[in-house]
């Protein structure tokens, strides 16, 4: 695989932008960086593409089982031999999931005239030129008032063929973990404020500035910056260097659970200087683009 200082400049270009430019969301760069790899080759081979591991995907595995009352599926990518230990991980997380499953539909105390469910699907939603992402999605139901969504990732470093926390690329991971809460609480205070300027939904003032602090309680204990508020993340990337992570919160982490899984984008200028000296060349950054960034924050 080519250094990123061999590529040509039309796949250089794409990540320069963005970070030249106001941040936008990832699947716009990866789509933009996409069409510079169809034009200029790269210099890679289809297999190391995350098209040829969506591919793959493609011919994955999907197990399934139903008894009294309940029913569950589980669906894996079909991961490159090398990556093994990535699938031992999903498929471990998977039988964890399926027993705990398993045990509460029976139970005696379960709910009866309920058919319980597990629906599971693992997937390949990231791949740089050093890290491969998997997520599990999907929701377990075993009574409430409704299922429990699943949300989980898994982050393997192909360098060192190990899986990695978001903690493991950092010196000094508290540190980290503080950029990250605050570009985090700033983008979902943000972007909740936005929401309610465009739709205030009849709330007057008082009832705003009220639903204003209790997002920003919300939130503020969602992103603490501890390993746990940022369990659930993605190394953003599309077949060269990584951009940024994505950071996953499940319902109920930073909002209601009428609001669903919320996600931030962060790129890799709010932590690059904290990155450990074996991750730094993993990531793509343009040093000016940093430095305006971090003057305006």
């Amino acid at each position: 695989m080519a250094p990123f200082s061999a590529l040509p400049y039309t796949a250089k270009l794409p990540i320069f932008l963005a970070f030249a430019m106001p941040f936008r969301p990832v699947r716009a760069l990866i789509a933009l960086t996409a069409a510079c790899l169809v034009f200029s080759g790269c210099g890679r081979q289809p297999a190391e593409s995350v098209g040829a591991a969506v591919a793959a995907e493609t011919g994955g595995i999907a197990t399934a089982g139903k008894g009294a009352g309940f029913a569950w599926s589980i669906r894996f990518p079909a991961l490159r031999p090398q990556w093994q230990a990535l699938d031992t991980a999903i498929h471990d997380y998977a039988d964890a999931s399926k027993r705990e499953f398993l045990q509460a539909s029976a139970a005696n105390d379960r709910v009866k005239d309920l058919e319980y469910s597990l629906d599971m699907t693992f997937s390949v939603a990231r791949r740089t030129a050093d890290f491969v992402s998997v997520t599990a999605t999907g929701s377990s139901f075993t009574g409430g008032a409704h299922g429990t969504p699943i949300v989980a990732s898994f982050n393997l470093d192909l360098n060192g063929n190990k899986l990695v926390t978001l903690g493991d690329l950092f010196g000094d991971p508290a540190t980290a973990f503080k950029a990250l809460s605050d570009e985090c609480r700033r983008q979902l205070e943000g972007r909740h404020a936005a929401k309610m300027r465009d739709d205030p939904d009849g709330m007057t003032p008082a009832q705003l500035a009220a639903d204003a602090e209790s997002t920003k309680k919300w939130v503020d204990e969602g992103t603490a910056p501890t390993p746990e508020s940022f369990g659930t993340f993605l190394i953003d990337g599309l077949d060269t260097k990584a951009i940024g992570v994505t950071v996953i919160f499940p319902p109920y982490q930073v909002a209601p659970y009428a609001d669903g899984t919320q996600q931030v984008e962060v790129p890799a200028k709010v932590f690059y200087d904290l990155l450990k000296p074996e991750y730094k060349d993993a990531f793509a950054i343009d040093t000016q683009a940093r430095q305006l960034g971090a003057g305006v924050r």
